[in-house]
């Protein structure tokens, strides 16, 4: 028979949704007596929370954040963990408290000895003898302004000269020049990956330290801002990519075209490429003909310059960081050749 009893804490209302988020976890434990009390706050711990069990009474020191920042966990974990042993021989376990946890961030907390639980009922809690993992509960979408800001038009250059040369050092000025935007961009997208743990800042210098994970979350936010113009060709893949050069004042391939040049994953029939500007002369000149229907050439117009073009077996392709975001928005084959992409080019280059 579970027996809770509740001490009622006056707090703020991410902390009482916190204390209603911890009794809901060990209320679904089945464990044949549970006692819960929410204690008076402490300086170190924002609530804590007895539980009885037949291997005796642990107390878990629950602290509350309004974002669990993969960068600040050191710190928090740190602080409870120092708080734990002030309580010995008393059994004490650290907690943390968000509304939402990454998966780098659970991983984090996991590395750290810090167990943690979310507002919507996931869980990792290790106690004296028993460990409750809770998952499958739906977190709330996370489309929030950090990530809106870091992936956005111009913060996302800063990124993606980051990802070009992760093992670089960079200051602000040179980080500036490669991308193509302001100091105060520069600077507000740094703040935001050291925030998520991705950049580690030492003497006014900065370095990647998770390249492939940042890689794959912007994947995960990408939303691109493009016009796409649709065609068909009666000619072959290479026959048209052929006389892109003697139409076009500026493109770039992308997609399975530029892939091939890169790490050929798979033969490909559709072409697609980037343009500053496009217009319906360029289209005749190149003999394309309308194809929503049944199109086999993409134009992406950027209304901007292409940054960071390559050439690439005499070819002009955006570069392979460029190249894999677009792959993942195609379904199918277009992940398979993302991924391979990823871990014979772009990994490669980063070793």
């Amino acid at each position: 028979m579970l027996k809770i009893s509740k001490s009622v804490l006056i707090g703020p209302e991410l902390e009482r949704k916190a204390q209603d988020a911890i009794h809901a976890v060990l209320a679904s434990v089945a464990i044949d007596e549970v006692e819960i009390q929410v204690q008076p706050r402490n300086a170190d711990w924002d609530f804590e929370v007895r539980v009885k069990t037949k291997l005796g009474p642990v107390a878990l020191l629950c602290d509350v954040k309004s974002r669990a920042w993969p960068n600040e966990l050191h710190a928090i974990a740190y602080r409870l963990q120092r708080a734990v042993r002030t309580r010995q021989p008393e059994v004490c376990v650290p907690v943390l408290v968000a509304p939402y946890f990454s998966a780098q961030a659970m991983e984090s907390c996991s590395e750290l000895g810090l167990s943690w639980a979310d507002l919507s009922g996931n869980a990792d809690l290790k106690m004296e003898g028993v460990y409750v993992r809770v998952r499958g509960f739906e977190t709330p979408k996370r489309e929030t302004r950090s990530a809106t800001t870091l992936y956005g038009p111009r913060s996302s250059r800063v990124i993606h000269a980051l990802l070009l040369e992760p093992s670089r050092k960079w200051n602000t000025e040179s980080l500036a020049s490669a991308s193509g935007v302001s100091f105060g961009q520069v600077s507000t997208v740094r703040n935001l990956l050291e925030q998520n743990d991705w950049l580690i800042s030492s003497y006014g210098v900065a370095t990647l330290s998770e390249p492939k994970k940042l890689l794959e979350d912007w994947a995960a936010h990408h939303k691109p801002r493009r016009i796409a113009h649709r065609y068909f060709s009666l000619d072959p893949p290479a026959k048209l990519e052929a006389r892109l050069e003697s139409v076009l004042p500026d493109y770039a391939l992308t997609e399975f075209a530029a892939a091939d040049r890169y790490a050929p994953y798979t033969r490909y029939q559709r072409v697609a490429f980037y343009v500053p500007q496009w217009t319906e002369d360029h289209g005749r000149e190149l003999g394309l003909r309308g194809g929503d229907g049944a199109s086999n050439v993409t134009i992406y117009e950027t209304g901007d310059d292409i940054p960071f073009v390559e050439i690439v077996r005499g070819s002009r392709c955006v570069s392979p960081i460029q190249t894999y975001l677009d792959l993942t928005q195609l379904a199918g084959r277009g992940l398979a050749a993302a991924e391979y992409l990823l871990e014979t080019q772009i990994v490669g280059r980063w070793k």
